[in-house]
């Protein structure tokens, strides 16, 4: 997935990165992750390629493949 935008937020004191992604796999709209912070290594940024893990619907790991695109 393709990082278009970041957005981090607080639930009850945790810390969670709300993202606008788009799938590089296929021509489908925007999607929108809302990632704990113990499920990303390190802080996402707009533009990086992740690698995004789910079970049942959650997102429970977010690895970078590449930063930012030129």
């Amino acid at each position: 997935m393709r990082v278009k935008a970041v957005r981090p937020f607080t639930i009850h004191g945790d810390l969670y990165y709300e993202l606008r992604a788009q799938r590089t796999d296929t021509s489908a709209g925007e999607l929108l992750l809302r990632v704990p912070q113990y499920a990303a290594k390190g802080e996402p940024v707009a533009g990086q390629l992740l690698d995004v893990s789910f079970l049942m619907g959650q997102v429970t790991a977010v690895n970078i493949i590449a930063e930012q695109s030129p």
